[in-house]
């Protein structure tokens, strides 16, 4: 069995083009080639989202290569985009991983408009683009990046952070095989009310990709945890060996209902050992998945070993103790599982106060 946690994947593919890809319009773009802000000249556009669009740059005082992603305007009328939009990445930019794109420094301009933030170019091609030009993944090359992922989301959620948005474009794979995750927790100020107040219905809210999305965080965005991003982590194991989404849908809630309801079916040539994986991270209750990255990294080395993954975290209500109107719950762990790192036990207390 070929180590998932090699550097250099086998049979990747080594052509790639300019990470941050997707089909952009720079008729319509905001900053020319040569444009100046913040001490960063812009060279191309790379780039566009939902909250920004991305240029290669030149940092002057340093002469290197950045991204430069830069708020779009039309999202400057509203002041908690344009706060969290800096807040999430001062966030990110706490972080240090290989496997998290760093964020260098974030720049605010109130009077010209301009909120943005710089961040490590990675010259290679997003998995979204590299699927679509080779086709699917070997099973190696597959599980080498979603080892590295994993390990990326790992690191975040020990420091409290989801990312609400693992996708294939926000993957970016470099010639050498090491890749990075993007726009890490930026999503959380993506939310979009697709029915108006004024028409007496409830608003839907969508936070990220639905087509990557976990049940939960399409019901309601607020109460994601770190299970939802190993959720859409096991959307992109499947979209790397099958070449397409788990789910589709004619629309979006179709999609979701799907997504939500659906048994999972796999293609006749996706591997055996990673249908379980993919069960796993698929399932449509955050209980039977992962905890978190650690714990997939976990079961991910397991696996390279050729042992059982760790079972899933069981939640237990421990009884209160009596006379006390509280509730408390433990997330038990198989203490004699070969998962490394992690905890072995871990308390969750909830307490209800009585009144009068």
């Amino acid at each position: 069995m070929a180590d998932i946690r090699t550097t250099t994947p086998p049979d990747m593919d080594s052509t790639g083009t300019s990470g941050y890809e997707t089909q952009v319009d720079t008729a319509n773009d905001g900053l020319a080639p040569g444009t100046e802000i913040f001490g960063y000249q812009v060279e191309s556009l790379i780039g566009r989202g939902g909250m920004g669009s991305v240029y290669l740059a030149k940092q002057l005082s340093l002469g290197r290569a950045v991204a430069l992603k830069v708020l779009h305007a039309s999202r400057i009328r509203n002041p908690s985009q344009v706060e969290g939009f800096l807040r999430e990445a001062r966030a990110a930019g706490k972080l240090n991983h290989p496997h998290l794109l760093m964020v260098h420094a974030v720049h605010a301009d109130a009077d010209a408009g301009l909120y943005c933030y710089s961040m490590e170019y990675v010259p290679g091609s997003t998995l979204s683009r590299l699927v679509k030009d080779s086709g699917a993944l070997t099973r190696a090359a597959a599980l080498h990046i979603l080892y590295q992922i994993a390990k990326a989301l790992g690191h975040a959620h020990r420091n409290g952070l989801i990312h609400r948005d693992v996708k294939p474009d926000n993957i970016l794979v470099m010639r050498n095989g090491v890749a990075k995750l993007a726009d890490l927790g930026l999503v959380r100020d993506r939310l979009e009310g697709v029915v108006s107040p004024g028409s007496g219905g409830r608003i839907l809210s969508i936070v990220g990709t639905p087509d990557y999305s976990a049940p939960e965080q399409s019901r309601n965005p607020q109460r994601v945890v770190p299970a939802s991003d190993v959720y859409s982590l096991g959307a992109c194991l499947f979209f790397m060996l099958a070449g397409r989404p788990p789910f589709a849908g004619e629309t979006v809630i179709d999609l979701i209902v799907r997504a939500a309801t659906e048994p999972l079916s796999f293609p006749p040539a996706f591997p055996a050992d990673c249908r379980a994986l993919c069960s796993r991270m698929l399932a449509k209750l955050p209980d039977d998945r992962f905890v978190d990255g650690e714990h997939l990294v976990a079961a991910l080395d397991a696996l390279a070993a050729g042992r059982q993954a760790p079972p899933p975290v069981i939640r237990t209500p421990i009884p209160a103790p009596e006379g006390d109107d509280e509730t408390v719950e433990e997330d038990e762990v198989d203490e004699t599982s070969p998962a490394p790192g992690g905890p072995a036990r871990r308390r969750v207390v909830r307490r209800r106060r009585r009144r009068g």
